[in-house]
């Protein structure tokens, strides 16, 4: 019998795993009656990136988004398109304590055949560019402590509905003290584990340098 470890191995490294999955994931607002005059935006969803805010703002204000299918040029919505962009070490980081509860409390950068997919595992550790670059979006918003009040004024500047306050949906990290508590653990000894093993540091800063182009589009954003 297997353990459960090797099942979520064999699970990872499974022909059929989408888990590195990079196509972009472009949400359009849901075609409604009447709604022709209304101004519409896509948004191209990037993972840490105040993912569930803007999730439950478009929700609450337009309905559920609707995932456009491949190839994109083929969809009827051909708004425009933002992007929330995240400072790239910082986001990649978030990304890979989600990638964490995978393999709770496993060392799992010791394992060889894991660590030949580093440092993209799964969407939440890949990098901005990689999407971005197959879709580029016609707008890019900075996300730090003041990403609510540059959404609300976006909304504004675009005729977007967004009554009252940008709601910030917390990660769950902050209201599950074991989740956090395993996820700190983790991060402490990767970083360590890192500081032992540059060459893996290299390859990290290397697969992240071209988010930055992003990066320095909104760094000094309002």
């Amino acid at each position: 019998m297997p353990t459960p470890i090797e099942q979520t191995l064999a699970i990872i490294f499974s022909g059929d795993s989408k888990l590195r999955e990079s196509t972009p994931l472009i949400y359009q607002m849901p075609e409604k009656e009447n709604s022709d005059n209304e101004k519409r935006m896509r948004w191209h969803f990037l993972t840490n990136s105040a993912t569930n805010s803007v999730k439950h703002w478009l929700t609450t204000e337009y309905g559920t988004p609707v995932l456009q299918k491949l190839p994109l040029e083929e969809n009827k919505d051909q708004s425009e398109i933002f992007a929330l962009i995240r400072e790239p070490k910082e986001r990649w980081w978030s990304g890979v304590r989600e990638w964490m509860h995978n393999l709770p409390w496993y060392s799992w950068w010791e394992n060889e055949q894991v660590m030949n997919q580093w440092p993209h595992f799964n969407r939440f550790t890949i990098a901005q560019h990689v999407t971005l670059e197959q879709a580029p979006a016609n707008h890019y918003i900075k996300v730090d402590h003041r990403v609510n009040e540059r959404m609300v004024n976006f909304a504004r500047r675009h005729s977007l509905k967004l009554y009252g306050p940008f709601r910030w949906v917390q990660n769950k990290r902050h209201n599950w003290a074991d989740r956090k508590k395993m996820e700190d653990k983790g991060k402490v000894q990767l970083e360590k584990w890192l500081s032992k093993n540059p060459m893996y540091q290299k390859k990290l800063d290397e697969y992240l340098e071209p988010d930055y182009q992003y990066w320095n589009k909104v760094k000094h954003q309002d």
